[in-house]
């Protein structure tokens, strides 16, 4: 009996993509990488919704790349699908778009929530996360309020994951292993990081990372006063052309450029790296200036520096913003390349 085959397709503006799966006479699930099947092969399976993980209308931005339709396409004589493997089928389109998209911090946020959906195909995770690990890991620790301290004491124990394993932190060292080469005995996991962002000169770093302390400064307070202008600027263009109305929204948040960069001068902390955006409000009226929106967490900082002491402005870009309206800490989300 040849073995079943499943394919998780991914669609957004710009592209389709598929993944498939394969599960074997003996009924282990295996990943098989991207694929291309058929218009023909796909009409002769049956086609269920993937989980996207997100509502788009939990999120102030979210960028176009991120707004998929994910199917999930499954044989018509398939017999005895496991329970466990249905459900990850439905939820690894998003965690996939995640990698491919190299949203570092959402692929975190995936393993984090989905951990009981993921936990009995570790071998096909590991394999999945590989790409991204390394800066997932980085961003989960040291680009948030998750906090390091129980990553310490994985790094110090160095044992391998195992199969069931639902903590994200241990998930995403287990499979950023071979990228970061890590020794415990000689060095810190913050020297580990830093090792591994110096880099050997060829290696370009694409990732994200969430901002923190934005309660406290002042751009936050633009977007109070966007969202209600936009907000009835929508209402009222929404009969018209609903599509077109928020459309427009999203484009003002995708031209917002973005600055990240060192404070060595900073009296509190040498290594602190600061984020500026353009600020919607002057933005609404035609003029473009930033202003402070926050700053990537100290620890995370501090590794960047020691890593690049001599780069002081990061190419980045605003990547998405969400989920709580009220609650900015930790909810927007940058772009670092270097």
């Amino acid at each position: 009996m040849a073995n079943d085959i499943f394919y998780v397709s991914i669609k957004t503006s710009k592209a389709v993509n598929a993944y498939a799966f394969t599960r074997s006479e003996t009924g282990i699930l295996d990943y098989a990488g991207a694929a291309t099947p058929s218009a023909n092969e796909l009409s002769r399976m049956q086609c269920v919704e993937g989980s996207a993980y997100f509502t788009p209308s939990w999120y102030t931005y979210l960028p176009e790349a991120l707004l998929a339709e994910i199917s999930v396409y499954i044989p018509v004589d398939i017999k005895n699908l496991d329970a466990n493997q249905y459900s990850f089928l439905l939820h690894v389109g998003a965690l996939l778009l995640a990698v491919e998209m190299r949203d570092s911090l959402l692929v975190a946020e995936l393993l984090h929530r989905r951990s009981m959906v993921f936990a009995n195909f570790t071998p096909i995770l590991l394999h999945i996360l590989k790409p991204v690990a390394p800066e997932s890991l980085f961003a989960w620790i040291y680009g948030g309020f998750h906090g390091d301290g129980n990553f310490l004491q994985i790094y110090a124990n160095d044992a391998p994951v195992s199969t069931g394993e639902t903590d994200t932190a241990t998930i995403l060292y287990a499979a950023a292993r071979e990228a970061l080469k890590p020794e415990p005995s000689k060095e810190t996991a913050e020297g580990m990081f830093i090792r591994y962002f110096k880099g050997d000169g060829n290696r370009k770093f694409n990732f994200t990372m969430g901002i923190v302390g934005a309660a406290n400064h002042p751009w936050v307070d633009s977007i109070e006063k966007f969202e209600k202008i936009s907000g009835a600027a929508t209402g009222f263009h929404f009969a018209d052309d609903p599509e077109k109305a928020g459309k427009k929204r999203s484009e003002i948040f995708e031209s917002l450029k973005v600055k990240v960069q060192a404070e060595p001068y900073n009296p509190h902390d040498h290594n602190a790296v600061s984020v500026f955006i353009d600020d919607l409000e002057s933005v609404l009226k035609g003029a473009r200036s930033k202003c402070k929106a926050g700053y990537l967490r100290s620890t995370g900082a501090a590794i960047l520096r020691h890593a690049r002491p001599n780069l002081y402005s990061y190419e980045s870009s605003l990547w998405r913003i969400g989920g709580n309206p009220d609650y900015f800490e930790n909810a927007i989300i940058v772009r670092l390349k270097f």
